[in-house]
């Protein structure tokens, strides 16, 4: 998969981040679902079902662009080209489903708005929040905003 990178970057406006790098966060959503972020480098990410519908599934996702918009606030974004609807059900999916989040790692929350496979083929829409419980903070970007 490749990312389209015609408008980007656009002069003046926020600029990608590496400052995330090395961080591993659960991202406990309102939907039951927790989702483990690791920002392995710039343009990877790799997540992890912890609890809920995806518990046990690993996707790395190649597309990844973390944008600091403002202090400790981050815009975070990847194209999933493939996914499963559950873990149970197992199938993966690969339409191709588009993730963004808003991530404030002061206050320690997020909002996601992404879509994903349903288990009879279809898509659904969701815009779910979380609290941020940080793993792994190597370099202590989150303890220095904290």
């Amino acid at each position: 998969m490749t990312l389209d990178m015609r408008f980007f970057p656009v002069p003046d406006t926020h600029p990608v981040s590496g400052d995330l790098v090395g961080v591993r966060a659960n991202f406990h959503y309102g939907s039951g679902n927790v989702l483990q972020q690791h920002y392995a480098d710039e343009t990877t990410m790799v997540w992890s079902g912890v609890a809920g519908d995806f518990v046990g599934v690993q996707q790395t996702e190649p597309t990844l662009r973390v944008f600091n918009i403002a202090p400790a606030l981050y815009f975070i974004t990847w194209y999933e080209g493939g996914t499963v609807a559950t873990a149970e059900h197992g199938e993966i999916f690969d339409q191709g489903y588009p993730i963004a989040v808003v991530a404030d790692f002061h206050r320690l929350v997020a909002t996601a708005a992404y879509t994903n496979p349903r288990e009879d083929g279809g898509q659904y829409f969701l815009v779910d929040q979380a609290t941020i419980e940080i793993v792994e903070d190597p370099r202590g970007l989150i303890a220095s905003i904290r």
